[in-house]
């Protein structure tokens, strides 16, 4: 297969594991040029995406990205030669509503998630997980959802049924909560202590734990510079959505953000 992507643009990720998921990303965009079937990539965390995003605008490829969700965190981009009608293909997606056979008990993100991982399945074959009017839902590709209709039977301690979504898409809105705080720099221990009003040596403890995350990728330095946009997320806590920071008077920055944190710690 022809390399028709500079593999110079690698040298933005420093470790080997996310330089070998990059590398297989631009093979995948290889063979979309190559060839006049459209690829699919896995499902892609928000710093994996906006990196591949920013590589192929620069090709000559058609792209589309789609995670079974209006607004997906988690996407796989569908791949094509230079205008290939992309809407015409199949996303390859499918929605699963999980759903506890017990009706006192509700499930959870990380029961959903744990699980799954347990079956032995990667992260890159799940999308984003949702609450559900009824249970949750989950975006998965299409070749494991077979196998997740017939054999998953456990979330945690809860029994669960799964069913394919029909129809329309019963979704619990969870807007977050809108808040405005006050920091003397933007390093991203500082932000999470503020937006979930914890000390923020215990921030610094929960990185050296691997508990943080920005953009979906685990930090180890709790002097990060973060910016608008990034989503940071903390196993237990819940997420931390930046949206603009600004100066203020006395030399300190602002930032409003969303918070959207889990019901149980």
């Amino acid at each position: 297969m022809n390399h028709w992507i500079d593999r110079n643009v690698l040298g933005f990720w420093q470790e080997k594991e996310m330089r070998l998921e990059a590398a297989h990303l631009l093979d995948l965009a290889d063979e979309a040029i190559d060839n006049s079937l459209s690829v699919r990539t896995p499902f892609l965390g928000l710093s994996l995406a906006q990196w591949f995003e920013g590589v192929i605008q620069k090709e000559s490829l058609s792209y589309k990205a789609q995670g079974g969700f209006s607004d997906s965190e988690r996407v796989c981009y569908f791949l094509g030669q230079n205008g290939q009608d992309l809407d015409q293909v199949q996303n390859g997606i499918t929605l699963l509503e999980v759903l506890s056979t017990d009706p006192h008990v509700a499930l959870e993100h990380r029961q959903i998630l744990g699980s799954l991982m347990g079956l032995g399945l990667k992260r890159e074959l799940i999308g984003d997980i949702h609450s559900g009017i009824r249970g949750m839902i989950v975006a998965v590709v299409d070749e494991i959802a077979d196998y997740l209709l017939q054999e998953w039977r456990m979330a945690g301690r809860a029994n669960i049924r799964v069913e394919r979504v029909q129809g329309e898409l019963n979704l619990r809105e969870d807007p977050g909560e809108e808040r405005r705080i006050t920091v003397a720099s933007s390093r991203i221990d500082a932000i999470v202590a503020s937006g979930f009003n914890v000390a923020r040596g215990v921030v610094q403890e929960w990185i050296r734990q691997g508990k943080i995350k920005r953009n979906d990728l685990m930090i180890s330095k709790p002097d990060l510079e973060v910016k608008s946009g990034d989503v940071i997320s903390c196993r237990g806590y819940g997420r931390l959505r930046l949206r603009d920071a600004s100066e203020t008077r006395k030399g300190r920055i602002g930032w409003s953000i969303i918070v959207f944190q889990t019901q149980k710690h």
